[in-house]
Order: C-alpha cells, then structure tokens, then sequence
C-alpha cells in the first residue's frame, strides 16, 4: 500500500516545497526590494525638505549681508562714520537713510538690533523702545569679550551662535550676533563697525516649518555650536553631544552638498542627513530614525504573511486537485492492470476518461482485448494445428484405394503380363513407406516431387495412361528448399479427379517450379481440365467439409493451405486461378529455407 502512493506522495511534496520555496523567494526579495524603497524613499524626502529650509535660510542670511552692504557703501552712512565729532547733522541723516532701509525690507522682523558706530564711541541704532538703553552700547561692545571675539581674522559670522542680548535690561532676547568693519571711502581704512542682533525667530520659524513630530530631531549648527529644535519651539543647547561631534567633524572638511552619516547609539540605528548653509561653518541637519522604515516594513511583513498564508492555502488546493486529478487516477489504472495479470481481459470503461489519462486507460482496455483476442487465437489454432496433425496421422490409405490398385495389378497381370506389375507395387511400397514416416516433418523440394512421381506412376496406370505429369524447374538449387511433406500430392490428386476426369479424355498436369519478383519458392500446379469458378476456387480453400481423397481421408486443398499457414505464416499458402472449360492453376508461395 505504500509503493501505491509513492509517485502521489511525491507529487505533493514537490509541489508543496516549490511552492514554499518561491512563495519564501518573492517574501525576501520583496522585503529587500521594499525595506530599500521605503529607506531610501524616507532619506530622499528628508533630503528634499532640508534643501527647501536650506534655500530659505541662505535667502534671509542674503538679506542681512545685503543690509550689512547697505551701511558700507550708503554714503550718509559713510559720511557720519568718517566724522570724529558728533555733527548732528549728519547723524540723523545716517539714522534716516538706516530705518527707512530697515523698515522697507521684508526681513525687518528678524532685526533685533542693528546699529552702526564710529571710532569716536559715537552710534546710531535701530531698536524696539523696549530693548534700548542708556549706556552707550558703542563703547560698551568695543570693550568686550564678544567684540574680541567677533573681530579675530579667522571668526566668520555667525559662528558665534545665538547668545542672550547683553544691552537690554529685560536680557529676553535670543540673537546671533554679526560684526562687520567699515573703512574709510578714500584710505581703505578702519572707520568704524556695522553691529547687527538677528533675532533667533529667523531660525526658529524656517525650523518650525519642516519640523515633524514623529520625526528625529533638527540640528541647527553655528560654528562650534549645536542647538536641538524642541517641539515647543525653541532651539536647545547641546553640549558634549558625540553625534553632534561626528556631523561637526564630518562636515569640517566638506564643500558640496548633503553629507549623510549612519550612527549607532545604544543599538539604536539612524541616519544624520545634513545640508550646509551658504555662511561657512554652518549646517542644518535631520536625524532619521530608521525605526520608521521599520515600522513599514513591519506592514509589509503582515502583508507577505497574508500572502504566504494564501499561497500555502493554494498549495494544500492544488494537492487536493493533483490528488483527485492524477492520483486516483492512476490507482485505479494501475488496479485494472493488476486486474489484467489476474486473467480479467474484460473491459472498464471507467478508466476512460476525457483526458491525457484517459487515452492510458483506454490503451490499457484495448490491450487487454487484444490479449484475449491474442489468446483465444493462439488457443483456437493450436486447436486445429493438433486436430490436423492428428488427422493427418489417423489418416489411413483408403481401403477403396487399395482395392482399386490391387485390381489394376490383376487386370494388368492378365491382359499386359508383368510389364507394369513392378512399376505400380514399387511406387505403392514408397508411398507405404513414406506415410509411415510420419507427417509433422519438412523434406526437401526434390523429395517431396519423387513421392509425387510414386503416387501419379500409380494414377497413370489406372487411367490407362491418358494423363501425364510434366514437371519444370528453373533453378536446380531450388529443389533443396524445404516443404511440408505431402503438400503438392493433395493438390495433383484435386487436378486429376476434379480437373482431367471430369472432362473425359486425356489431360496433363504441369508443376512449375520457380523464384518469382519477390524472391519466395513459386510452385504452379496446372491442369488443363474443366476448371471452376471463383466462388468454387475461394470454396475449396477454406472447406472444412470437404469430400474425402482417394488417398488420404482428411487431406485436402483446404488442409494443404492451413498447413503451410501454421507452418510458414499468414503470408503464405496456397491460392488458386481458374478459368471454366480452359485450366486451374494452385499457386504456392514460401520462404526460401533449406536444410542447414
């Protein structure tokens, strides 16, 4: 019962393994391919943003260097700071021409102080009430730390990063600071300073535009500062920070474009896009918690286990349909073959059905009767190849025969002498002799031709010699072939009694012995009686009923044919041509076999 279900067992399996396998290969790719995507895809996004605020910002800082331009080259402004004493005059002019610039430009929101001194510790500013003050701010901020620090060759603005305004009482403004020299028109030298607070709100709003709360964190770097953006809005001191220390140390040496770096922190992975800004030193950076991707993918991880589970449904529905298609199918073939070899060559239709395995079933069915046919004819001719040989060796010299020759050897002793006595008892001794042989064994061509001569030496007496027999043969070599033993006698007997006698006078019988076109022993028996027709011709063939010989009792035409069929095949064997009052002629063909 196992080996029956070997080839189902291995249909499913494999079935079953290729489909996990490849449902396994499309989950992985599809995961590769999609974890990349949505990485990627999140990277190019953040990228994109940055770029916007990037654009934004330089735009604004633009606009302050425009302003810084402005105080450098107007020439009120230019005339009040090449001036050491305190003309009022010009003073105000310079005031003007710096608030009406101020107050025209669209950034004027982002400027919290801007004031512009000369040598002589004389200033004029730009300045909410609120955030004025009495000190002078001129000599103040040429004494101080910040103006050490903003005037060094190598400091670059804004890199100072954002600082508390140190020249308003209330000390609540967050500003950048921005310090630029003056020179005289004519002697390129120093006049005086271009002091300028940009508000922190600059940042803050650009920032607050791009910010995402289920995003990382945004990094404004100023120089050596770093500032985290809060989701309340304000940027955060950080300090100490080693990803902040990597983005400032990467980007220390780079001009172009976005720099991305992956940073493990406590096993957790994400990536720092950062874009630089125009003003040397500073950058904006995204931090891009990888942990979104993830989230994603874990999306797609739900739907590629929805879509495996589909596929192991669909396997477990295609076993079934391989089962009831192929399996069963082939069960109950392989039950009607057992059948078969039991000995049950009946029919099943049941195993032919309207496909490919159904042409198996039906070849099986024809098979089977085709054996039995192959075996009741392999029974039936057994049959009649015993029941003739058992014939031919009943078969006895009839009596009628014997008495008729004896009485010719009287009336020849009599009338002739004993001329013809000898001739007729030796030819009757041979045949005697002959038939106690046996019949089932082959002889020669020229063998069976000299019992022939025996048995019409015979005949011719009887019939007072009005018969003769003439034999031709083409080829000598021919007479070694090998032929059953009394096949030509029945057939010279049949032309003698049923051609020659009938027609009442003298008659011969010609044997020709050739090779004809397809190269088989031709053997022609030829009389010139009274022929027959072609219903008698075809009859005498296969009349199991025919009258008895002269000389033997169950030997005929029709047992001659049989014969020779057995012996040689269904190919061979005897067939006759008549014509009515002219000739009949019995052919025999077979196969050239001689003796050794």
């Amino acid at each position: 019962m196992k080996k029956n279900h070997r080839l189902r067992n291995h249909i499913i399996g494999t079935t079953s393994f290729f489909i996990l396998v490849i449902g396994l290969m499309i989950s992985s790719f599809s995961y590769l391919i999609y974890s990349k995507y949505v990485e990627d895809n999140l990277k190019n996004s953040t990228d994109t943003s940055l770029r916007f605020l990037v654009d934004y910002l330089d735009n604004e800082l633009d606009n302050i260097d425009q302003l810084v331009q402005y105080c450098k080259t107007n020439s009120s402004i230019v005339l009040y700071v090449e001036s050491h004493v305190k003309p009022d005059q010009k003073r105000i002019k310079a005031y003007d021409a710096l608030d009406e610039y101020c107050m025209s430009s669209s950034f004027s929101k982002y400027l919290h102080r801007v004031m512009v001194t000369n040598l002589s510790d004389s200033y004029i500013q730009i300045v909410a009430a609120t955030y004025s003050s009495t000190i002078n701010v001129a000599r103040e901020l040429l004494g101080s730390d910040l103006y050490t620090a903003l005037s060094d060759k190598d400091y670059k603005n804004y890199n100072y990063g954002f600082m508390t305004d140190p020249y308003s009482k209330s000390r609540s403004k967050t500003v950048v600071p921005v310090l630029e020299p003056i020179t005289y028109s004519h002697t390129s030298d120093l006049g005086g300073y271009v002091f300028i607070e940009v508000d922190q709100s600059l940042f803050t709003d650009a920032l607050a535009n791009n910010y995402r709360k289920d995003s990382g964190d945004m990094i404004l770097t100023l120089g050596e500062n770093n500032y985290r953006y809060t989701s309340d809005g304000k940027l955060e001191y950080i300090d100490n920070i080693d990803n902040c220390r990597i983005i400032t140390e990467k980007l220390s040496g780079s001009k172009n474009g976005t720099i991305s770096t992956v940073i493990t922190d406590n096993n957790q992975e994400y990536t720092v896009i950062t874009e630089p800004l125009q003003k040397e030193g500073c950058y904006v950076s995204q931090v891009v918690l990888l942990g979104e991707a993830k989230a994603e993918m874990l999306k797609l991880w739900q739907t590629l286990l929805v879509l495996f589970g589909v596929l192991i449904v669909l396997a477990v529905g295609l076993n079934t349909l391989l089962n009831k298609s192929i399996s069963q199918p082939v069960e109950q073939i392989n039950g009607r073959l057992k059948k078969i070899s039991e000995g049950d060559f009946s029919r099943d239709e049941a195993i032919e059905w309207n496909h490919e395995l159904g042409e198996i079933g039906k070849g099986v069915n024809d098979l089977a009767e085709n054996i039995s046919q192959l075996i009741d004819t392999r029974i039936e001719n057994e049959k009649q190849k015993k029941d003739l040989e058992y014939k031919v060796l009943q078969s006895q010299i009839n009596p009628h025969f014997i008495y008729n020759t004896l009485n010719s050897i009287k009336w020849m002793a009599q009338i002739q002498g004993a001329s013809g006595i000898v001739d007729m008892t030796t030819a009757l001794a041979r045949l005697l002799k002959s038939i106690s042989k046996g019949t089932k064994l082959q002889i020669s061509l020229e063998e069976e031709l000299s019992l022939v001569e025996d048995y019409f030496t015979i005949q011719r007496y009887r019939y007072g010699g009005t018969i003769e027999l003439v034999v031709n043969v083409k080829d000598k070599s021919l007479l070694e072939c090998q032929i059953i033993k009394f096949t030509l006698q029945p057939l010279v007997e049949n032309a003698i009694f049923h051609g020659i006698e009938p027609k009442g006078m003298a008659g011969t019988v010609t044997i020709d012995i050739y090779e004809d076109e397809d190269k088989l022993l031709a053997i022609d028996v030829i009389d010139d009686g009274v022929g027959m027709d072609k219903k008698t011709a075809i009859a005498i063939l296969w009349d199991n009923n025919e009258r008895p010989s002269d000389f033997f009792k169950e030997i005929g035409v029709s047992n001659v044919h049989k014969r020779l069929q057995y012996e040689f095949g269904l190919d061979y064997g005897v067939t006759v041509d008549s014509e009515l009052g002219e000739y009949t002629c019995m052919k025999i063909r077979l196969p050239q076999r001689k003796n050794g």
